[in-house]
C-alpha cells in the first residue's frame, strides 16, 4: 500500500462518527439475534427480509434468494458501474440450536449486559453479517468512489452443510468475485498479546458411520460376537492410529510470507521444506507431537478423528445384533477422503464392520502469499497495528463453494476475541462486546477501502 493511499483511508477512517456507528450496529445486531434462525428448520426469511429492509433504507439494491420455501439467503450489490469483479463479503444467517436451560440469559434476547450483547449468532455469525452491512452502508452515506465494486451475501444453511445457501447460490446465480472475506479466523487476544490470526484453508470434514454386525442373544450367557465388543475394538484401533500428519505446503508458505522475514536463516530453509513432500511429513509429526497437549494448535497440523454418536442396544439383558457409531473425521488439505476411509478398513480389518460416508467435503485453501491476502493484512493493521500470522482452519465454511470456482477466499472475523469467547461459538453464553462491534466495523470498512479504492 503507497503511502498517500494509507494516509487517505486513515483520513476517511477518521472522519466517521464512531460511537454514533458502533450503537447502529449493536442495535442491528440485536434485532437479528431476536429472529430465530436455529437451523434445523433454519427459516433465515425474516433475517434477511430485516437486511433487505436496512439496505433500502441506504439505496442500496438488494434481492432475496430462496432455495426452498422459507430457506433464505441476501444479496446486496454496491455497484459503481465498472466491470470489475466485485469483493464479496460473506456471512450466513442460520445458526446451531441453543438450549435456554443451560444459558445465563435466553439465547434469543439479544440482552445487553456487562459491555456484551448475548445471545446465539453474536460471534458466529450474525456480528459479522452487521458489521459487512454497516461498512457497505458506510461507503455509499460517505459518498466513496471505489473502483471494484462490493458485494454482500449472507447466506442460508451454512451450519447444515450449506446445500442449501451458499451452494445453491453459487449454482443458480452465477457468482463471479475477485476475493472472498468470510469467517473461519479472527484477530485473538492470547494472555496480554493480540494477534490476527486469519485463514487461507480448512480441513475437510468426514462424517462416517460405523456399524459393527454380531449374534444377538441372553446377557447372561456372554458371547465373543457381541456387536458392541466389536465396535469397541474397532473404535479403539481407529482411535489410537494416525491418520496422517503434515506440515501442510501453504501452512509452510504462510509461516515464510508472514514469521520468518525478520528471521533471515528461516527463510530459506522453509524453501527447502516447502518442496519437499518427506520434510513437511517429518516437520508435522515434530510439531504435532510438541503441540498435543493443544488440541487446537495440533489439529492444524494433522486428520484427527472424533466419536460424536453410540447407539445399541434395546434391552437391559439382550445382546443386540448391532451397534452403530459416528465419526467425525477432519482431514488436511493434500489428503483424500476416499483414501482415509480405506485406511481406516485396513486398521479395523473385520469384515463384520461395515463403513458409510453420511456425507464428506474435500478440503480448500487460497494461497497466503497472494496480494489479496497481502492487502487484507494491510488494511487491518492500518486500523490496529499486530501481528498477522494465516493458519489452517480446523472447522470449514462456506468458503469452499467459492474456491471451487476459483475465487480465493479467506476467513476472518474482524474482533479481537480471547479464547474463552471463542469457545462460546457453538456453545453456552455465545456473546460478543460492544466494543467488539465498532472494532469489527473499522476494520471491515478499511478493508473494503484497501481492496476496492
Amino acid at each position: 500500500m503507497y503511502r498517500g493511499e494509507m494516509e487517505d483511508i486513515k483520513s476517511i477512517i477518521n472522519s466517521v462518527r464512531w460511537n454514533e456507528i458502533r450503537d447502529e450496529a449493536v442495535e442491528i445486531l440485536r434485532a437479528l439475534i431476536r429472529i430465530d434462525t436455529t437451523n434445523p428448520p433454519g427459516n433465515e426469511r425474516p433475517a434477511a427480509e430485516y437486511l433487505k429492509k436496512y439496505f433500502s433504507d441506504y439505496e442500496i439494491d438488494s434481492y432475496i434468494v430462496e432455495s426452498e420455501q422459507s430457506r433464505a439467503s441476501i444479496i446486496a450489490d454496491l455497484e459503481n458501474g465498472r466491470k470489475e469483479k466485485p469483493l464479496i463479503l460473506l456471512s450466513h444467517l442460520d445458526v446451531v440450536p441453543a438450549d435456554p436451560k443451560q444459558w445465563s440469559v435466553h439465547p434469543f434476547s439479544a440482552e445487553v449486559k456487562n459491555g456484551y450483547i448475548w445471545g446465539r449468532g453474536t460471534i458466529d455469525c450474525k456480528g459479522l453479517a452487521v458489521v459487512e452491512a454497516v461498512a457497505m452502508t458506510l461507503v455509499k452515506r460517505l459518498k466513496i468512489p471505489l473502483r471494484r465494486p462490493v458485494k454482500f451475501i449472507s447466506v442460508a444453511d451454512e451450519e447444515m452443510g450449506g446445500e442449501k445457501g451458499a451452494g445453491y447460490i453459487v449454482r443458480e446465480e452465477n457468482i463471479d468475485g475477485y476475493c472472498v472475506i468470510n469467517e473461519g479466523g479472527t484477530g485473538a487476544i492470547l494472555g496480554d498479546k493480540k494477534v490476527y490470526l486469519p485463514c487461507f484453508g480448512e480441513k475437510g470434514p468426514i462424517w462416517l458411520k460405523i456399524k459393527a454386525k454380531g449374534r444377538s442373544g441372553h446377557a447372561s450367557m456372554p458371547i465373543e460376537d457381541n456387536p458392541n465388543l466389536i465396535l469397541l475394538r474397532a473404535l479403539y484401533k481407529i482411535t489410537s492410529s494416525g491418520l496422517g500428519k503434515k506440515f501442510v505446503e501453504n501452512f509452510v508458505r504462510s509461516v515464510k510470507f508472514y514469521l520468518a522475514k525478520d528471521i533471515k536463516p528461516l527463510e530459506p530453509v522453509l524453501s527447502i521444506v516447502e518442496k519437499s513432500e518427506f520434510l513437511k511429513t517429518t516437520i508435522g509429526n515434530i510439531l504435532y507431537n510438541i503441540l498435543k497437549r493443544k488440541p487446537k494448535l495440533a489439529a492444524m497440523l494433522s486428520n484427527t478423528v472424533s466419536v460424536t454418536m453410540i447407539k445399541s442396544g434395546y434391552k437391559e439383558n439382550v445382546i443386540p445384533e448391532e451397534a452403530e457409531a459416528i465419526l467425525d473425521i477432519r482431514i488436511l488439505p493434500g489428503y483424500d477422503y476416499y483414501e482415509v476411509v480405506e485406511k481406516l478398513k485396513k486398521i479395523v480389518n473385520d469384515q463384520r464392520v461395515s463403513f458409510e460416508i453420511i456425507s464428506a467435503y474435500e478440503p480448500s485453501e487460497s494461497d497466503p502469499s497472494s496480494d489479496v491476502l497481502k492487502k487484507i493484512k494491510d488494511s487491518v493493521k492500518l486500523v490496529y497495528d499486530y501481528p498477522f500470522v494465516p493458519i489452517i482452519s480446523t472447522g470449514f465454511t462456506d468458503s469452499r463453494f467459492f474456491r471451487k470456482k476459483g475465487i480465493q477466499s479467506f476467513g476472518l472475523l474482524p474482533f479481537f476475541l480471547t479464547e474463552e469467547e471463542i469457545s462460546t461459538m457453538h456453545g453456552v453464553d455465545e456473546r460478543i462486546s460492544i466494543e467488539n462491534m465498532e472494532i469489527g466495523t473499522k476494520l471491515m470498512l478499511s478493508t473494503i477501502l484497501n481492496l476496492c479504492l
